[in-house]
């Protein structure tokens, strides 16, 4: 009996001890979540501090302009449409440009509709580019240097036949005189001026008849043209939004993905943070961040004043730059505007 009666005194000793832990644990538990908002609330309050703007005391629903279907950018596409005076590509082209490219994705899609407004201005015919593999791209598939890789070459040749005459590689003799480096390359900065291609590229494309380039710097003609050559500027715009689209395996994992991310009913941020060095050196941004990230925004950002990319000082108030919308949002800032 007495061995009987110690087992329901362990028993009860272990019931009543649960218990405590149990509510222990539910108090821990509110208060727990009050810091946690409080937490969130004063990251809220420094984020918009930041910003120099004053936080919602609490969260405001309903911004339907917002979240509303974005109207389709229609407006904007008949200023891609050639005029009538644009003539089509000559037929005797001053010979072949063929280009290597380096960098991200961004880069790549930059690069192409300047290279192509290069083809049309020293009319010449252009080879399918060839990407590069970098350090984004790096892993992902051994077939990532093919243009097919990434784009509809078919829709790339089709869209632009009217404009610049476009062929999948050189010659069998031009191929392999390329293989034994016999022709010239040229490495333009991403402002190129027209008068970097007339003067130096041009003369050196009539004599070689193949010249390569090399493009790493997200582009290879200035962005502003003179009025005289606005044609060029709507072949730009042809190129990235006619020519430029995903080959149809990347087109139906896209659908895929939205279709997914629109079941639960609710809305969705598609967020690319723009925390690129390139990005951040050109607008300043350096002392928004710490130690090597600075020094490595700023090392950029001298480079950039060399390639004369940029005409402003070293150093600048990154925190004006912000407030002026120059720098890009951290994710921590998107999350509580979100």
């Amino acid at each position: 009996m007495m061995f009987r009666s110690k087992i329901k005194w362990a028993a009860l000793g272990g019931l009543i001890l649960s218990i405590v832990s149990l509510v222990v644990h539910l108090i821990l538990a509110k208060y727990s979540t009050v810091d946690l908002a409080q937490a969130q609330r004063g990251l809220a309050v420094d984020v918009f501090d930041d910003l120099g703007l004053s936080a919602p005391e609490k969260p405001v629903w309903g911004y339907r302009q917002i979240w509303a279907n974005v109207n389709l950018l229609r407006s904007l596409l008949p200023y891609s449409n050639p005029k009538t005076s644009f003539p089509e590509p000559s037929d005797r082209s001053n010979g072949f440009i063929y280009a290597k490219i380096f960098g991200g994705f961004e880069k790549i899609r930059n690069s192409i509709p300047d290279l192509v407004a290069v083809a049309r201005l020293l009319n010449a015919t252009l080879v399918i580019p060839e990407i590069q593999e970098s350090l984004n791209s790096k892993g992902i598939s051994s077939k990532f240097t093919s243009f097919s890789y990434l784009y509809n070459e078919e829709q790339f040749t089709a869209a632009l036949k009217n404009d610049v005459i476009i062929v999948k590689s050189l010659p069998p003799k031009l191929k392999e005189a390329r293989k034994q480096k016999q022709f010239p390359t040229f490495k333009p900065a991403r402002t190129a001026s027209l008068s970097y291609y007339t003067s130096e590229v041009l003369p050196v494309l009539k004599k070689a008849k193949v010249v390569g380039l090399v493009l790493s710097d997200g582009g290879c003609l200035q962005s502003t043209l003179p009025h005289s050559l606005a044609e060029y500027q709507r072949l730009r715009c042809r190129v990235a939004y006619h020519a430029l689209r995903f080959r149809s395996e990347i087109l139906a994992l896209g659908h895929e993905i939205v279709k997914r991310l629109r079941a639960s009913g609710h809305p969705y941020l598609a967020y690319h943070p723009g925390l690129v060095r390139e990005t951040l050196a050109y607008h300043g941004c350096a002392e928004l961040f710490q130690d090597v990230h600075t020094e490595l925004i700023q090392y950029r950002r001298a480079q950039m004043i060399k390639q004369r990319i940029i005409k402003e000082e070293l150093s600048v108030d990154s925190h004006a730059q912000k407030l002026n919308g120059l720098c890009p949002l951290k994710p921590e800032e998107v999350l509580i505007l979100e």
